[in-house]
This record gives C-alpha cells, structure tokens and sequence, in this order.
C-alpha cells in the first residue's frame, strides 16, 4: 500500500463524506395523468365541478373501472 492510498484512508476514517441524497424519481406521464384525473373526481364528488365537467370525469372513470374490469377478468 502506498503512502497516499494510507492517507487517504485515514482521511476517510476521520471524515466520512457526507451520504449523497438518492434523486427523487421522476413521474411518469401515465402517472401524472392519473394524479390529475383523481384530483378531479375527487373535486367532482365534492361538488366542486359544473355538471358539464363532472359528467366528463365520471365516463372517464368509468372507462378506466371498465378497463380494470377487464384486465381482472371480471368482464366488464
């Protein structure tokens, strides 16, 4: 071992660095999309939406139910 990998190593063991902070992931699209149509409905249930608005949320909702339906295999 040399002389600088041993100083190194001491150095290392007097202070440690810091931990590095993992990155957040990134949301996908699909995600996002998801997040707001959830945000929506939820407005809709509280009343919060105008009829037009809200009967659009609710047969978006109804497609997505219908499509878990299917991938479930509960028909649909």
């Amino acid at each position: 071992m040399t002389m600088s990998r041993r100083l190194k190593a001491l150095e290392e063991r007097v202070m440690p660095r810091p931990p590095v902070p993992e990155p957040m992931p990134r949301q996908s699209d699909a995600r996002q999309r998801m997040m707001k149509h959830l945000r929506l409905l939820a407005a809709g249930r509280r009343g919060e939406l105008g009829p037009e608005e809200a009967a659009e949320v609710e047969s978006l909702n109804a497609a997505f139910e219908g499509r878990l339906a299917r991938i479930r295999g509960e028909g649909g």
